[in-house]
């Protein structure tokens, strides 16, 4: 595998504006909003530091901390740091650490780019996602950047011909925060392009899911079934309570627990339809990467459970699908700024996680999601500019 070099000066600009961002961020929420990055979820991470320290399971006592075990690495170096510096140190490192992840996504867009695009439009994809408003204030609030580097070094790797390593870097996502594991078939299907499904499966697949599947058993032995405790919510902040409050307002009658069930068909049937589609086709990068953000975006949106930070999962991909036109450009910042806007900037104003708080609150996630579509849409028409099918 030969990964190519970032100019210099490609490499010192990506990393100027990914920095710039979050100062001008802190900035504005400081001098604008007089408050700071919202620190709810690094408290919680602090505490399950705390009982994981104490020999207690993290989420002993009620903490709302329920990842898998990959997830307390960045938590456990923040931690020690702590020791000698209180919360404050924790939270400073881990935004340095969600910086460095940040700026290993920005470097994976870039590689990717260079596959599909000359080095200037590979350049705009990684500056599009450096210098998001809302990615950057989730990388100070949240850990989600790090399962994405893990997911962008699996789609990097794999692309440059690594495919062992991009198995591992799928599955060490999984065990860090379960939704990478949704990379893995797709990876395992365009691996098989030069031979077959059986073949690949008995090189590689085979002994990696076998050893996952002992680890998870572990897991589950060790109490990790708790996680699954999250798929019984539900939360207003989606399109599936969205459309409920549609079929309400038109006196169509239709039950939460019905309407959760056909938004979970209508995700496993998108997800298995873009597998099939993949199969299918001449498996090109561009292909790879449509099905994979697909996968990934229903994953997000037709679940009745999301946090907004959940959008970071995918951005990456659609930073890199619409890099080349300025009206998809233009689409790209438009849903960071509504983003930003849904959090922090609407949360309690318009909504709660359980409840509209607003009549406006319809109004602004019926847009929100459009918007979203329409991104989706300008994402699926890029075509690739050279073909390229390794």
């Amino acid at each position: 595998m030969h990964l190519p070099a970032i100019s210099p000066r490609h490499r010192n600009y990506l990393i100027t504006a990914s920095v710039s961002t979050k100062l001008f961020l802190l900035g504005l929420l400081v001098f604008a909003f007089h408050t700071l990055p919202d620190s709810f979820d690094y408290q919680n991470y602090y505490v399950a530091m705390q009982n994981i320290v104490q020999g207690l399971a993290p989420w002993a006592n009620g903490t709302s901390v329920m990842f898998p075990p990959l997830a307390y690495i960045p938590m456990g170096i923040a931690y020690i740091i702590s020791l000698f510096s209180g919360f404050t140190g924790f939270v400073l490192t881990m935004w340095v650490m969600e910086e460095i992840c940040d700026l290993v996504i920005i470097f994976c867009i870039y590689k990717i780019g260079v596959k599909l695009y000359s080095q200037r439009t590979a350049f705009i994809a990684a500056l599009l996602y450096a210098t998001s408003i809302s990615m950057a204030y989730y990388s100070m609030s949240k850990f989600d950047a790090f399962p994405t580097a893990l997911m962008m070094i699996a789609l990097t790797v794999t692309i440059y011909g690594d495919k062992t390593k991009g198995y591992l870097a799928s599955i060490a996502g999984f065990f860090v925060k379960l939704w990478p594991v949704v990379l893995f078939p797709f990876l395992w299907i365009y691996n098989s392009r030069n031979s077959s499904l059986l073949t690949e499966g008995k090189k590689r697949v085979g002994l990696i899911i076998g050893v996952s599947f002992i680890i998870v058993i572990g897991m589950l032995v060790l109490g990790y079934n708790l996680l699954v405790g999250y798929a019984s919510l539900v939360f207003c902040n989606t399109i599936q309570y969205t459309f409920l409050q549609y079929c309400q307002i038109a006196a169509i009658p239709i039950s939460q627990s019905i309407l959760e069930k056909v938004f979970w068909g209508l995700m496993v049937c998108v997800i298995l339809a873009v597998m099939y589609t993949l199969y299918k086709s001449p498996k090109t990068i561009t292909i790879l990467l449509k099905c994979v953000l697909i996968s990934i975006m229903a994953l997000v949106f037709l679940m009745q459970y999301r946090s907004p930070q959940y959008i970071v999962w995918f951005m990456p991909i659609l930073a890199i699908l619409v890099a080349d036109r300025i009206e998809s450009i233009l689409v790209f910042i438009v849903v960071q700024i509504l983003a930003f806007i849904e959090f922090p900037l609407a949360f309690y104003s318009l909504y709660t996680n359980t409840q509209y708080t607003s009549p406006w609150a319809l109004i602004f996630f019926t847009i929100y999601f459009a918007a979203f579509g329409l991104l989706l849409w300008q994402a699926l028409k890029f075509n690739g500019k050279k073909g390229v099918k390794a």
